[in-house]
């Protein structure tokens, strides 16, 4: 059997620098497209991903918006006519020193035509526990004061980012649960208002009738 040897030829140089001008544009290019910057992920647009409009008040859809939190585990901080805010909390399930929380926003106002604009935002924080230990200062005749750990330690959250949640689908859930508890929301009859009581005597005893006027 014959073996025939591979002889490798040397490329001009000219045809490496053809290929290396070809090159450059592409390299150029997959550097224009990396990570874009706040202000473009951050552009204005029509899209409407942080509000929805709504039949009804803005205190109603408020309302509604309220009850959406709480009906997903949210404490609510604030509960305004027009603004509530709440929070919730979770822990990392693979490392206990992780945490998060969800602070959700909602902002009611009212439309030209008079429905109810409801705005939302959420901001997702992350926290990590700090242990700090502590010592205590110990006073020795001969080497003065020493300080000494003790075995106690104080543990804090430090945040490490803050960032506003801006995937579509988790609003369109919040909103489509306002859209539910605001008809239960105008389905409920106001509360009636309560009769003013009556005025009570100075001596703090029951209110003294009239007097019955005597007969001639």
């Amino acid at each position: 059997m014959r073996i025939t040897p591979f002889l490798s030829l040397p490329i001009p140089s000219s045809r490496l620098a053809v290929r290396a001008g070809l090159l450059a544009p592409i390299v150029l290019l997959a550097a224009c497209k990396a990570t874009p910057t706040i202000d473009e992920r951050d552009s204005f647009t029509q899209k409407s991903t942080y509000s929805r409009q709504f039949a009804g008040s803005s205190q109603a859809a408020c309302e509604a918006g309220r009850r959406s939190l709480l009906g997903q585990g949210y404490i609510i901080d604030k509960a305004e006519p027009n603004r509530v805010s709440g929070h919730k909390n979770y822990q990392d399930k693979e490392n206990d020193d992780r945490h998060a929380q969800i602070v959700f926003n909602v902002d009611c106002a009212t439309g030209g035509d008079g429905d109810a604009i409801v705005y939302a935002s959420a901001l997702r924080e992350l926290y990590t526990v700090k242990k700090s230990s502590n010592s205590a200062s110990v006073g020795l005749s001969v080497l003065g004061a020493v300080s000494m750990p003790v075995g106690a330690s104080d543990d804090s959250l430090v945040k490490t980012s803050s960032e506003t949640i801006s995937r579509p689908a988790f609003y369109e859930g919040f909103f489509e649960q306002v859209a539910q508890n605001l008809a239960s929301v105008q389905a409920t009859p106001p509360a009636p208002a309560s009769a003013p009581a009556a005025p009570a005597h100075r001596d703090g005893g029951a209110p003294t009738p009239p007097a019955t006027p005597k007969a001639p």
